[in-house]
């Protein structure tokens, strides 16, 4: 079965090849600058797309992570006059994957994984400084215009969301411009101008360039701990290291001895909620030892975090070593402890208990969990645990 974007992509190439002499200057370098032919119809083809990722109810709309996120954009790309025609935004999708776009009118997106993964406020302006860059240096209608391998890496596509169920397939409600941008990126020159402009970018806003390689350092570390590449540009390890060596080799010749605002309390305050939404997310795809780390280090910054404290007992509970239920247990009390009208600490204990013979200590969290939520999905369940154990 053929993949469904690939007419489509197919189609833009075609429709780029007609058009002979186009210009690519980057926006903003001169008053006048129009679009072309062939990037007017990219343009419209890209409304569709964002469209469909707007309406596919993956989109993580929490104000105080959103709002943020645009604040940051702003500061490496405030704005200005003679920006031709980008409206620039940043969105985030639910989706633990690594991965981050943009979209050539200046729409970028980011996955939760990618934010959960990045550890200061200056690593997140590398990050956008780079796909923006992709946006205003028309990366996307130069690619289209010289393109050769379209046909094999749509043919490979499907193969690699395979392994990643319901997160992979969400892959698939890109178009074939989304899926160039967050999925076979740009060649090696244009990637490498993203990490130089971008990079300039986040300098002039005042951030410290030595956070730039730190940041695919973090998406390297996670890679080994995942031991599997993903169907995404920033879960490929080889692309992942060539970032890495991009970073310190432009860090080296043009900002070796700058310094600037890393901010990493700042990231860690605003981002905590969604670190641990991502972390449960994780969790149901089995990233075991990945949760662990992530709410280890939430737990440091916020000891009394309930939520954070019941998916790390979660964690445990999924663990087969010595002592790993002791830690469950452990968790699930100071979740209960932190905040007691919170229901699911009082199920994960109550299983755990009823595990190691505490059939009465089990019982009683378990009927304390239906207290607490009378319309749990789950409650069938939970009824005829206690059932079993009368």
């Amino acid at each position: 079965m053929r993949h469904p974007i690939s007419f489509q992509l197919l189609a833009l190439m075609l429709c780029a090849c007609l058009v002979e002499g186009c210009t690519t200057a980057p926006f903003g370098s001169r008053p006048d600058i129009t679009l072309d032919e062939d990037e007017q119809r990219l343009w419209k083809s890209v409304l569709e797309e964002e469209r469909r990722l707007d309406q596919s109810g993956l989109l993580y709309t929490d104000p105080i992570v959103t709002d943020y996120v645009n604040s940051v954009m702003a500061k490496v790309f405030p704005p200005r006059s003679g920006q031709h025609s980008l409206s620039v935004e940043v969105k985030v999708l639910k989706n633990p994957l690594l991965n981050a776009f943009a979209f050539p009118n200046g729409k970028i997106y980011v996955h939760t994984g990618m934010l959960a993964r990045i550890q200061s406020e200056a690593q997140l302006a590398t990050l956008l400084g780079h796909e923006l860059t992709h946006a205003t240096h028309r990366h996307t209608i130069q690619e289209l215009r010289g393109i050769r391998r379209t046909s094999a890496a749509l043919a490979t596509f499907q193969v690699l969301t395979l392994p990643f169920g319901v997160f992979g397939a969400a892959a698939t409600a890109l178009g074939g411009v989304g899926y160039m941008g967050a999925v076979t990126g740009y060649s090696r020159g244009k990637e490498r101008e993203a990490d130089e402009v971008g990079l300039d970018l986040m300098v002039q806003a005042g951030y410290s360039p030595q956070e730039a390689s730190m940041l695919f350092e973090k998406l390297k570390e996670d890679l080994a701990l995942r031991k599997i590449d993903e169907p995404f540009f920033f879960g490929s390890h080889p692309r992942v290291q060539e970032r890495i060596d991009s970073f310190k080799e432009l860090v080296a010749d043009k900002y070796a001895s700058r310094g600037g605002a890393v901010e990493v309390d700042r990231y860690y305050h605003i981002m905590t909620p969604l670190i641990v939404d991502n972390s449960e997310t994780d969790l149901a795809i089995g990233r075991v030892a990945l949760v662990r780390r992530d709410l280890q280090q939430i737990l440091e910054r916020q000891p009394n975090n309930a939520r954070a404290h019941f998916l790390m007992g979660e964690a445990f509970h999924q663990g087969h070593d010595v002592g790993d239920e002791e830690q469950a247990e452990s968790h699930y009390r100071q979740a209960i402890e932190a905040d007691p009208r919170l229901a699911d600490p009082h199920r994960g204990l109550g299983y755990s208990l009823l595990k190691r013979g505490d059939r009465f200590g089990g019982q009683s969290e378990l009927r304390r969990y239906l207290e607490l939520a009378p319309q749990a999905a789950d409650r069938g369940y939970v009824e005829q645990a206690l059932k079993e154990q009368s």
